[in-house]
């Protein structure tokens, strides 16, 4: 009880995956049933017609056999295999939206999922005390419940379609055959709409309270999520992936960077080194990015692109490439260098605003 009232935190992403893997998904067996009951009740309501007409085709060959002189072993085969194929051309259409129903609703309440776990033997399902828990579990009382309450909703319907169209079920005998079979269907189709659609409001309620219930049998407790963080640290898989992001988070703030810096220092082919510098608010100049082969040739075609000066030096490239960090100021025995270099690309800032 004490394990349960410290659950308070939401399942993490992991415990949710962890979960999955296991087969251990928020799925309403309802939903599917009530949404394949309503989509054939609207099917048989468009298709009626055809129904109808193959339904007529079907009885008519039936009953204009000469039984008395055609029945033969020859020909029972034939006449089987007709019959069969006739009902199956009329079950056909319910036969195969039926099957894509099932997949859809299945993908939508539970994503593409594939796993022997819940056949695995578990000697806990045969635990007599786990399993008298159930019986008066939250979650038993609610599927009575709503039992109790489908069954009541379909009675009740029943009894009001039946009591509202009392008068014309007295009156179908004057009707005549042909319209008789119509208005059977029209009385069926009403009611079978009525309940598709109660069934399926109570569906989704149904679906609605399986997920909250799974979220909360996963519910975890700080501990939990403190032991779930130190396990994932330790993984080697997680720690790749984890260096992995943080190198595309560091190589885009990099590239992002060159765009405004101040000059690029090549050496000229194999490395560049990128430094921002100015003059009023920086104490020296920063490296803020730097690459060998081809992110050097990557951060020279982004500075080309924003005209910003690329400058060789094959002594002072190396020299910053393995001394200096992304992020860091250069080192003062450095500042003479640097400051020919700079020296260099005002000037021709300062000639190509004469020229402007």
């Amino acid at each position: 009880m004490a394990d349960k009232a410290s659950r308070t935190e939401e399942p993490t992403p992991k415990k949710l995956r962890d979960a999955k893997k296991k087969g251990q998904v928020a799925k309403s067996a309802d939903l599917n049933a009530s949404a394949s009951f309503f989509l054939f009740v609207l099917l048989t309501g468009v298709l009626s017609p055809f129904i109808l007409n193959n339904g007529i085709i079907f009885l008519r060959n039936s009953l204009s056999i000469d039984y008395s002189t055609n029945i033969s072993g020859e020909n029972v085969g034939a006449m089987l295999l007709n019959g069969i194929l006739t009902f199956g051309y009329i079950i056909l259409p319910f036969a195969i939206i039926a099957v894509i129903m099932g997949i859809a609703i299945n993908l939508v309440q539970v994503g593409f999922l594939f796993t022997v776990h819940p056949l695995k033997p578990d000697i806990k399902k045969l635990n007599p005390i786990e399993g008298f828990k159930n019986i008066f579990s939250g979650k038993s009382l609610f599927t009575l419940v709503k039992n109790v309450l489908k069954l009541t909703l379909v009675f009740y319907m029943t009894y009001r379609n039946l009591t509202d169209s009392i008068v014309r079920i007295i009156n179908a005998g004057d009707i005549g055959t042909p319209k008789l079979f119509q208005f059977i269907m029209d009385l069926v189709k009403d009611l079978s709409i009525n309940i598709a659609i109660v069934m399926l409001a109570l569906a989704v309620v149904d679906y609605v309270f399986q997920r909250r219930d799974h979220k909360k049998k996963l519910k975890m407790s700080k501990q939990d999520i403190k032991d779930e963080f130190k396990e994932m640290e330790g993984n080697p898989e997680m720690k790749a992936a984890r260096q992995q992001r943080q190198r595309q988070i560091a190589m885009g703030r990099m590239m992002a960077s060159i765009p405004t810096s101040t000059v690029v220092i090549t050496n000229p082919t194999h490395i560049a080194v990128v430094l921002q510098y100015n003059s009023e608010s920086d104490k020296a100049p920063l490296l803020t990015a730097k690459g060998a082969d081809y992110i050097a040739e990557k951060i020279k075609d982004i500075a080309k692109e924003n005209n910003i000066p690329i400058m060789e030096s094959k002594a002072l490239a190396r020299n910053m490439y393995s001394k200096v960090e992304v992020g860091d100021y250069v080192p003062v025995e450095l500042y003479k260098a640097i400051a020919e270099i700079l020296a260099i690309v005002y000037q021709i800032k300062e000639k190509n605003k004469h020229k402007i």
